[in-house]
């Protein structure tokens, strides 16, 4: 009987100290802040219009440094892209043909979208 007593004290003081270190953790999370930078998202900073600006990219005729610059894609891919053109025979005849490449998705091709950036072929 002793034995069960002793050990009903100890799981009890257990308990409690389980309880108390939860109540503090969540407490703590609770007061925890969350804090942004308006450089994280420039959208914020942006006084005039929220419409993006309007960019337009010839796929047959753009050179390396505009796809860079305007599909903010690497300079690699880029380089890639001018040898896929040059490869095809009067170069793509529909701008969703550029999704051929597996580094670019059609998921990106919406974000494009999205910006305001429009892909021609003429």
């Amino acid at each position: 009987m002793q034995y069960l007593k002793r050990n009903t004290k100890y799981s009890i003081l257990a308990f409690l100290i389980i309880v108390l270190s939860t109540t503090i953790s969540i407490s703590t999370l609770a007061k925890t802040e969350v804090h942004f930078f308006l450089y994280d998202n420039p959208q914020i900073l942006s006084t005039t219009s929220s419409k993006p600006e309007v960019q337009t990219i010839n796929t047959n005729t753009a050179s390396q440094d505009k796809f860079i610059k305007i599909l903010y894609i690497s300079e690699p891919l880029a380089r890639k892209i001018i040898v896929l053109i040059n490869s095809l025979s009067g170069g793509f005849k529909e701008p969703l043909r550029l999704t051929r490449l597996n580094e670019i998705i059609t998921l990106e091709w919406e974000e494009w979208e999205e910006e305001g950036i429009i892909i021609s072929v003429k």
